[in-house]
């Protein structure tokens, strides 16, 4: 099923189309509206939609915080899992082509401690874990810092 899938510059409308997972959906509610979020964090750097045949699975990209070091971020759909080894595949290739082309010599992604599948995604992308950072949710849970650093390892 890769073959249906495809990277594009991330567009609001793809924000709007995206159905968010339910426990995703309430923390990005505390956010704000997920169009204006998911439009900052493309200010801050770049950022993409996967879509399968046109529709909008996931969005991600990585925000700089300075020069060299950005927070990755990704806001998957759920159906997502329908596409999951496309999907693990295309989110290594762009982690990868960040630190490539994009300048990164550093990406770091803030994981909830208690979502092990993404915890086990974090590492499938190449990040090893760095701690726990109580209270860091916008609801104040813990979650738990990875980060890849220079040179890229794949």
């Amino acid at each position: 099923m890769t073959g249906q899938l495809r990277l594009a510059p991330l567009r609001p409308e793809h924000v709007s189309a995206l159905r968010l997972r339910p426990r995703a959906d309430s923390v990005l509610a505390r956010l704000g509206r997920p169009e204006a979020l998911a439009a900052r964090y493309a200010e801050g750097g770049p950022a993409w939609t996967l879509l399968a045949h046109d529709w909008p699975l996931a969005c991600g990209g990585a925000v700089r915080f300075w020069p060299g070091v950005g927070e990755l971020w990704c806001w998957a759909g759920e159906g997502v899992e329908r596409f999951g080894v496309g999907f693990a595949r295309q989110a290594r290739a762009v982690v990868a082509l960040l630190g490539a082309t994009h300048g990164f010599h550093r990406l770091q992604a803030h994981v909830l401690e208690t979502d092990q599948r993404a915890r086990s995604f974090a590492l499938f992308l190449g990040l090893m874990p760095e701690g726990r950072c109580p209270g860091f949710g916008p609801d104040g849970t813990t979650y738990m810092q990875y980060g890849r650093y220079a040179p890229w390892k794949e």
